[in-house]
């Protein structure tokens, strides 16, 4: 499997306007004899796929309509058309949309259009009579950066979750779901504007934006605007803390430190403890510390040593910095690893604890770092157990399924070891948990119904807000027998 290659942001918008109820299709070459080329009305055009691809389908029926309002017959008439009439569709304006498709058809009956334009009328048609039906349409908005440096992230948690909603519609089509996209140029301040403006619009609820820092601004705004926000990648507890509309799918540091313990007391039966954890710039480690301590003093269990190493090495001198007599005080160690060189820290906290003859003594704990652990024999020599947010099981169907769809979109397999590839199986899984919530209608507000879902298992990530607005649910492993054994 490969890494998903660097796509411009063209190909990304692009992706992003041809997807919302039903896809359209690229547009085909003119069948037409050559015709004039006009400059102005080139740039007029480029302005109205612009917008079309912003998500502004309002501007981009305007430029489209004045460039057939105000040129003659020239290179990009029957283009403007179709893309006028794509953009009514888009906007909802059902109606107007096959008017204009049948004025392309009858005005220029060669062009090269013609038969995207009829099928265009047709799903205009269908969705006109789904809403005299009263069937009922949610729109789900979607908030992501499209500047080149985010572009392949993007691209990748975008593709996913339109995998998700054209699942959703093909199965669903009394209740479809839109999406409705607006990029937040990587900026607070845009990403809030854009926010405040799906939920001017009415959207059911938004996905993004990527980084905490948007996604804080994001978060603000939903808030003020009552409208539901999942945040798929932000990890900072300021994001969803204190609010009630604004959901983190992706579990905060502190949230992973609390639920090692919950693990470590309910599901091992431990009942005393000690950390190690260092001093970094993020505080990363020690906020994964300082959250196991809590939750462990809250259940009631003793800790009986928190230590704080100032440097990498110092996990190589466990025996000098800690002791052996202080280390056995305790049944099990947490011992969160951060900061990069994570192979480097496990080995050097494994051999001091070798050197220290803690073997089959105590038992490791730790985070997602110790996935990566230099010699599972030694590591299962200290059952050691490890948290992770992030888990494939590479034999499901329903994996291999997602791989080829998205691979006939973007034209390389998603690899789950990458960021990009776990973002596109995050972008799905985030998705499919809230479309079918979204889409229920119930008594039940929303915000109560995420709540109430239980846990939703997806085929990257689990997804459970039943005890707050930060997922709680994670993967546990264990190094066994020189091997790794999921346990839960």
């Amino acid at each position: 499997m490969g890494m998903i290659k660097q796509a411009p942001v063209a190909r990304i918008a692009l992706l992003v306007a041809l997807t919302l109820t039903a896809a359209i299709g690229p547009l085909p070459a003119s069948a037409q004899e050559p015709v004039p080329v006009i400059e102005d009305a080139e740039l007029i055009f480029t302005q109205g796929v612009e917008a079309f691809e912003a998500g502004d389908f309002g501007m981009a029926f305007r430029r489209f309509r004045l460039l057939t309002d105000t040129y003659e017959l020239n290179r990009k008439t029957t283009a403007s058309l179709l893309m006028a009439a794509k953009a009514l569709y888009r906007d909802g304006r059902y109606e107007d949309a096959m008017e204009l498709t049948e004025t392309l058809e009858e005005t220029y009956p060669t062009s090269g259009y013609v038969d995207e334009a009829r099928e265009l009328r047709s799903l205009a048609e269908a969705q006109r009579e789904r809403a005299e039906a009263g069937d009922l349409v949610s729109e789900i908005g979607i908030v992501l950066p499209l500047q080149d440096e985010h572009a392949t992230l993007t691209q990748a948690l975008f593709t996913g979750v339109r995998i998700a909603v054209d699942e959703h519609n093909r199965l669903n089509p009394e209740r479809p779901v839109r999406m409705v996209f607006r990029d937040t140029e990587a900026d607070p301040a845009q990403a809030s504007s854009a926010v405040a403006d799906l939920a001017g619009s009415g959207v059911d609820a938004m996905i993004g934006p990527l980084y905490s820092g948007e996604a804080m601004a994001a978060a603000e705004a939903a808030e003020q605007s009552e409208t539901v926000l999942i945040a798929p990648l932000a990890n900072d507890e300021a994001v969803s803390e204190g609010r009630e509309f604004v959901f983190q799918a992706n579990p905060t540091i502190t949230t992973r430190g609390r639920l090692m313990a919950r693990f470590a007391t309910r599901g091992l039966l431990l009942d005393n403890f000690g950390i190690i954890a260092e001093r970094d710039r993020d505080q990363i480690s020690e906020r994964m510390a300082e959250g196991f301590l809590e939750e462990a003093m809250l259940n009631g269990e003793e800790v009986h040593f928190y230590t704080l190493l100032e440097s990498p090495g110092d996990w190589s001198r466990l025996a000098e910095i800690v002791g052996a007599d202080t280390l056995r005080r305790a049944r099990a160690v947490y011992m969160p690893i951060a900061g990069g060189e994570s192979i480097a820290r496990i080995d050097g906290a494994l051999s001091s604890l070798d050197k220290m003859g803690m073997s089959n003594q105590i038992r490791v704990l730790g985070n997602t770092e110790w996935h990566d652990a230099p010699n599972a024999s030694r590591a299962s020599r200290y059952e050691t157990t490890y948290t992770s947010d992030f888990h494939i099981e590479e034999d499901d169907a329903s994996v291999s399924a997602f791989r080829e769809r998205f691979e006939n979109i973007v034209g390389d397999v998603p690899d789950p070891s990458t960021t990009i590839g776990r973002l596109a199986f995050t972008g799905y899984d985030v998705a499919r948990f809230l479309i079918p919530l979204a889409t229920d209608f119930g008594d039940d507000s929303l915000v109560e119904r995420i709540r109430g879902a239980g846990t939703y298992q997806g085929l990257g990530i689990r997804v459970n807000f039943s005890e707050g607005n930060v997922n709680d649910a994670l993967y546990y492993f264990r190094y066994q027998d020189g091997g790794l054994r999921l346990l839960r």
